[in-house]
């Protein structure tokens, strides 16, 4: 495991986003949502269908999801070695429970890296965007001096 800093970016409502540095350069961002839903087989784990279970039936999950989607940025965090670091380092952040279950994805969007790097100036729309990818995707209107220390 190569050392890498996470930074938390937001934490709001059900969502939750972080930075993971490497080498004093953003990497990637790791964004958690809880869903407030058990997970689907065909909806969520689609990729279990056939091979593993044949229908919701004998699917019978009833635990609550939360997704985790991690967005690379550039060519150097999508080694083999730092992706698997990433996976090991946001499933590390989901307390383990026995009602939770995750979905982890990775997912290439360049407009993130974009918005991410105008963060700072543009916050609204960066939060915005983010949120635009979740499953529960409502607009955020913030006030000026809503991104304080109590809202990351």
């Amino acid at each position: 495991m190569i050392n890498y800093i996470l930074k938390l970016e937001l934490n709001c409502k059900n969502k939750m986003i972080f930075a993971v540095q490497h080498r004093e350069k953003d990497i990637a961002l790791i964004m958690y949502e809880d869903c407030r839903r058990k997970g689907e087989l065909m909806r969520d784990f689609s990729f279990l269908y056939p091979q593993y279970y044949s229908s919701e039936k004998e699917w019978n999950d009833h635990r609550n999801l939360i997704k985790i989607s991690i967005f690379l940025f550039g060519k150097n965090a999508t080694t083999p070695d730092i992706k698997d670091d990433l996976v090991y380092l946001a499933e590390s952040m989901i307390e383990y429970k026995p009602e939770v279950n995750h979905k982890l994805q990775f997912v290439n969007d360049p407009k993130v890296e974009k918005y991410y790097l105008h963060r700072d100036s543009h916050r609204t729309e960066f939060v915005n965007y983010m949120f635009s990818l979740c499953e529960q995707n409502e607009d955020l209107n913030f006030e000026k001096d809503a991104f304080n220390h109590l809202m990351q």
